[in-house]
Order: structure tokens, then sequence, then C-alpha cells
């Protein structure tokens, strides 16, 4: 009993470390767009009226309510999921701000610059923020939720690297059950304190309120049995299906009470005309913005590489595109002027290269590359020409990793998933390994996407490609 009390006023602590957080980014927005209103809008900084009881009271508690409704403070979830309820609870509150504005027009003036000031900045400190707080929580033990882990194979190691990498976790792992662990590493990380019959006793002794089941493996009644055995000891079950790699990135689980069954609707996104079109018009949008921003630094970049490869800038290789048709994808010049010469000659010499050649298309030490091409390959940026790729409608910012036509038999039935897409700049396989994973590897992850696709799962690619370029990591 004690246990429960002590997460419940975790929870609660979080929740209002949350709250608070929010409600300083809301004020800092505000106080941002009224100091970008009186530099550059002055008129409408002398005609504006703001009652301090509403900037300071009304307006935020207004907002942090519509979030709450949002699940915007529910955690112990996906950081996606966290991601997409914070941002609608931040739309739908910055729209009834606007409604009280209009409705007390007679009392408040309010300027359009101010108002679309305030949204940009309210998001982006509270995404800061938020950011700042869950790597300050993770750093407390006393805050994290003790759980009992059930299963000790790849799935459960892969369940506990995402709990890791994913800020809006706060799990603490107090010990494993498994009749016979399959992984060597989870035994030496964590106690393992006994197997899947002693569930129910190392839970009362453990004072644990969570579980998380990571045994696929298990029967239909061997799971039954245990969900069974230990349900009315806790206050929160999780477990992992054996449906691992099967495309739920978009489910609707409904019960049927009368027969005891569940129902999981599973929706294939992209193949929905208006996903479809939704996914073009980001791509479009945030591509045109982006390559004004860049373009100073792009420019820079084709001058260097004009000036290391005497003249030659860009360099276009035909890859299969939506629905097999070929294009010239474009990067920057990054090879010596007799690439294929040079290539052949390094492969007839080291039959290990010819090998890796053979299963990868690509090779870790490529005697066809200059030194500024190696920087560009390292950090990603030879790829930035694809922008122009994008705009033409030929790829797209996330998606499969583009391939050349003799790629297309080693996708098997596979690439009926890759010809549904436009390929991308980056994609899945990019952020979890880049060129470190294997090529089967590679197939499964640009399959998984196309199968689950969501914007906010392409936002969240385009970030972990951001970080990984930073970090250098596995690119070559």
């Amino acid at each position: 009993m004690k246990q429960g009390i002590h997460i419940g006023t975790n929870r609660q602590i979080i929740v209002c470390l949350h709250i608070f957080v929010d409600y300083l980014a809301i004020i800092a927005a505000e106080h941002t767009a009224l100091w970008l209103q009186a530099m550059f809008r002055e008129d409408a900084s002398r005609a504006m009226v703001m009652p301090w009881e509403y900037q300071y009271v009304y307006y935020p508690l207004l907002l942090l309510l519509v979030m709450f409704q949002a699940d915007g403070y529910r955690f112990n979830r996906p950081s996606l999921d966290v991601t997409r309820d914070v941002f609608k609870g931040a739309c739908y509150g910055f729209l009834m701000y606007m409604l009280v504005i209009f409705l007390m027009r007679n009392r408040l003036q309010v300027s359009r610059y101010y108002a679309g000031c305030f949204l940009l900045f309210s998001m982006a400190y509270i995404a800061i923020g938020r950011y700042l707080l869950g790597k300050f929580v993770l750093q407390l033990e006393c805050l994290q939720e003790r759980i009992l882990l059930v299963g000790a194979g790849r799935t459960a190691e892969r369940l506990l690297e995402a709990f890791a990498d994913d800020p809006c976790y706060g799990y603490k792992v107090v010990g494993i059950l498994d009749d016979h662990p399959v992984s060597n590493k989870l035994p030496q990380e964590y106690p393992l304190l006994g197997g899947f019959k002693d569930a129910a006793s190392v839970i009362k002794e453990q004072g644990v309120r969570t579980i998380v089941i990571a045994a696929p493996g298990l029967s239909e009644e061997h799971m039954r049995k245990l969900l069974v055995s230990v349900q009315h000891l806790t206050d929160t079950i999780l477990f992992t299906p054996s449906l691992v790699g099967t495309p739920l990135g978009s489910v609707e689980i409904s019960t049927l009470f009368v027969e005891q069954l569940t129902i999981i609707k599973s929706k294939n996104n992209l193949s929905r005309w208006s996903n479809r079109t939704t996914k073009f018009v980001f791509d479009m949008v945030v591509t045109f913005f982006g390559c004004i921003l860049i373009s100073p630094f792009f420019i820079l970049l084709a001058i260097l590489v004009g000036i290391d490869n005497k003249g030659r800038i860009f360099f276009a290789h035909r890859r299969v595109g939506r629905n097999g048709k070929e294009f010239d994808c474009y990067k920057f010049q990054t090879m010596v002027s007799n690439a294929d010469e040079a290539l052949k000659k390094y492969l007839a010499e080291n039959p290990a290269a010819q090998k890796e050649w053979a299963e990868n298309f690509k090779l870790t030490h490529d005697p066809r590359v200059t030194k500024l091409g190696a920087f560009l390959r390292k950090t990603s940026l030879d790829e930035l020409p694809q922008v122009f790729n994008v705009l033409k409608g030929e790829m797209s910012l996330v998606g499969p990793r583009p391939i050349v036509q003799g790629e297309v038999c080693k996708y098997g039935d596979n690439i009926r998933e890759y010809y549904m897409v436009r390929p991308g700049i980056t994609g899945m396989w990019q952020t979890s390994g880049r060129s470190d994973t294997t090529y089967e590897e590679r197939v499964e992850m640009d399959t998984w996407y196309v199968r689950n696709w969501s914007v906010w799962l392409d936002l969240k690619y385009l970030v972990k490609t951001f970080i990984a370029v930073i970090r250098k990591e596995g690119a070559y």
C-alpha cells in the first residue's frame, strides 16, 4: 500500500513539475512576443491592451487546462505520442486563446503579430523546457517508477533500450523473471529474481505496482495464467505480444465484452489519398523554407566542392523511385574523375572489399572518395542536393533509402512497399545505425516505415537524423 502511494505521489510530482515548467514557458513566450512587437511594430505595441491578470493568470491557465485535456501530462509512453498530444493541446489552446480575445475585444487589444509570435515561441519554449526537465528527472532515481521485467530475451533487450533512449519513460527495473534467460546481458545488469511462476510472490516482496511482460514466446495459455495471477497485485501491466515487425503504428483496439474478444484494427496510412497528399505538402513546405535558410551554407559547400573537384560540383546517379520509375538522384561530387577504374582495381585487389560491395553496395574505405568527399560523406552533407529531388517530386524528406535497379531483387516481396512511396533523403535506417546495419535490416526498416507512416514519425526521424549527422554516427 505504501508503495502504491509512493508511486502516485511521484506521478503527481512529475505532473506538477511539467505544469510549472509549461507555465514559465508560456509567460516567457508572452514576454518575447511583447518585446518583438515593441521592436518591430511600435504602433501595435502602443495600441495593445493586455491586463496583467489575463497575461499571468487567465491565458496561461486556459492553455494549461486544454493541454491537460489533450493528454499532454500523461507520461511513461513514447515521446512521439507525448509530443503529438502537447502540440495538439498547444494549438487547441491557442485557438481558445484567440476566441477569448475576440469575445473580449472591447476590453482587450492584441495584434496579429503578437499572437503569431506568441504561438511560435510558446511551442519552442515548452519543447525546450520539457526536454531539460526530462533530463533532470531521469537523473533522480527517487522520481522513477520501479518496475518488474518479466522476460529476458531479445524483445526485453530492445524494450529496455527504447526506455533508456526515450526521456518520456521514467522506469527503474528492480529485477527480471525468466525460466530460461536467453539474454546474456540482462542477468548481468539486473538481478534474476525467479521464474514466471514466481511473479506473484516477487511482486509482493518487491512492492512494485507496475510490471512489464516482454516474453512474446509464451503460449497463449501461459500468458493468460500469468496475467490472471498478477493483475490483482498491480496498477499497470505492459506486455508485448508476438507481433514484432507487424504494421501496428496506427491501430485501434476494441473489446467485445460479451464474447470476451479483442479486435485490433490496423490502418495502412499511406494507402489513403489524403495522407499521401499531406506527406507531399509537408515535404514541399519544409523543403522550400529549409532551402531558403540553408542557401548561404549550400552555396559555400558548392564552391568548395567545385574547387576540390576542378569544376565538377554535382553528381547524378540513376535510382529507383515511386512505382519503379527511375530518376536522377543528386549528390555533391565526392569522387575522383576516374572513379569506375579505381573501383574495379580496388575490388580486384581486395576480396574482402569485393564481398562488402556485393552485400551492401557500399565500402567502408572507398578508394574513389576525395578528402573533402570523405568529410561530406561522414557528415552526410553530400546528400544535401537531394532537396532538389524533393522539390521536383521525385523524393521525400523521409522515406526508404533510394536504391539502384540491381538492388530491387534483394527486396523480394517487400518491393511492393518500396514502390508505394517516394524514397527519402533520410529514413529509419539512417537513424538506427546508418551504414552499420545489415542490408536485410535496412529492408525491414524501410518496409516497417511505409506500413506505419505518420507525420509525427517523419518529424521524429528528421530530428534523429540531425542528431546522427552532428554525432557522425556510422555514416560512410
